[in-house]
């Protein structure tokens, strides 16, 4: 699927059919790569036949939800010029990607219910288990407003968890009474 919204133009240059099945192609390809649907893409193929790097220049300029990318890249011949920026172009996308996905994952910490499964007062943790009969790890340091001294297990908490190295863990937990 393509985005809806493409202008493909061509500066100096009249743009090829080739081309521009080139350009909606890999569109289409990171299209489909990321969760984010592409919104806008404006694609300019310049003619300049003065660069040291080469006679062509492509301008790509794509926008995503809360960002907008752009790039440049010249050289000699338009089809592995066009692979090349998108090539850039996905490495781009995936960076934000990546940094959207991080943005969500310190934002989603959901409360979640459970009640204290099992305590190792000794080494100073313990394990929740969830209303759907997960058990989640979590150490003395997690609890707050109240201590960890005073848990027992059945007592009702409320907590929130992410994924640590040997299965799920809280982050922080909260006695209800």
């Amino acid at each position: 699927m393509l985005p809806l919204d493409i202008h493909i133009e061509g500066r100096q240059v009249d743009i090829l059919p080739e081309w521009r099945d080139k350009i909606e192609e890999e569109l289409a390809r990171l299209q489909k790569h990321y969760h984010d649907p592409i919104l806008h893409a404006r694609v300019e193929i310049i003619g300049t036949g003065h660069h040291r790097l080469g006679a062509f220049e492509i301008h790509l300029v794509v926008s995503v939800p809360g960002d907008t990318i752009t790039l440049m890249r010249q050289g000699a011949y338009v089809l592995p010029l066009i692979v090349e920026a998108f090539d850039v172009l996905d490495r781009r996308l995936h960076a934000h990607s990546e940094v959207v996905r991080q943005e969500l994952k310190s934002h989603e910490e959901v409360a979640q219910h459970g009640r204290i499964l099992s305590l190792f007062p000794e080494s100073d943790y313990g394990f929740i288990e969830t209303e759907d009969g997960l058990e989640v790890y979590f150490h003395a340091h997690a609890v707050k407003k109240g201590h960890f001294q005073n848990l027992k297990p059945g007592t009702e908490v409320k907590f929130a968890q992410e994924a640590g190295d040997e299965g799920p863990q809280a982050i922080w937990v909260q006695p209800l009474h």
